[in-house]
């Protein structure tokens, strides 16, 4: 898994699983492909801003030079020293010489998330973070809905668990100082929390 400290600019601490699930996420993009960094961000549930943070600090083992702006464009200096990869993987640049055209390029925003959503599953069953001692029923009414681990947790909305037959407060309070402890937040909150 990921460690760092939130990039220079952002209030919010980044969240190692956070940064993990992006870096996933590039992993997926195919071979001859690109994706934007709101493709990215929308599959693994953050913002575009914050994929190109998680990208300038933690990008370097992953293929990269996939991840391009809204119009396939990747910013700064970075085209150049992408050139050589899209070479090889047979993306051209577009004739202003900014970046690839994304309706040529682009990858199959589906097939996308499904590859991240298996890659993800396969990643949480292999080294995901048990749950709290919240209780046999409130356990088992969580693997209900297919959460087994903490990390599938931030994926559902407080409001949501606590509808489940057998989560109460006290299981949502210890979910939470759990997250807490573990530097991660609730990323699909409660409307008006």
């Amino acid at each position: 898994m990921a460690t760092g400290r939130p990039p220079r600019g952002y209030r919010e601490p980044m969240d190692d699983y956070l940064v993990d699930r992006v870096l996933l996420a590039v992993e997926q993009i195919p071979r001859g492909r690109v994706a934007a960094y709101g493709d990215l961000a929308r599959i693994a549930g953050t913002s575009p801003r914050r994929v190109g943070s998680i990208m300038r600090q933690f990008g370097n083992d992953v293929p990269w030079w996939r991840v391009v702006g809204a119009y396939g464009d990747p910013g700064g200096n970075l085209l150049s020293r992408a050139r050589p990869h899209w070479d090889d993987e047979g993306i051209t640049v577009k004739p202003n010489g900014l970046g690839c055209r994304m309706a040529d390029y682009r990858a199959d925003q589906v097939a996308l998330e499904r590859d991240y959503r298996d890659a993800l599953a396969r990643m949480l069953g292999e080294h995901g973070t048990p749950l709290p001692p919240i209780g046999a029923p409130a356990t088992q009414a969580l693997a209900s809905i297919g959460v087994t681990i903490l990390e599938q947790v931030i994926e559902h909305a407080e409001d949501e668990l606590l509808a489940l037959h057998g989560v109460g407060p006290k299981a949502i309070r210890l979910l939470a100082d759990e997250l807490g402890r573990l530097g991660w937040t609730w990323t699909v909150r409660t409307p008006g929390k």
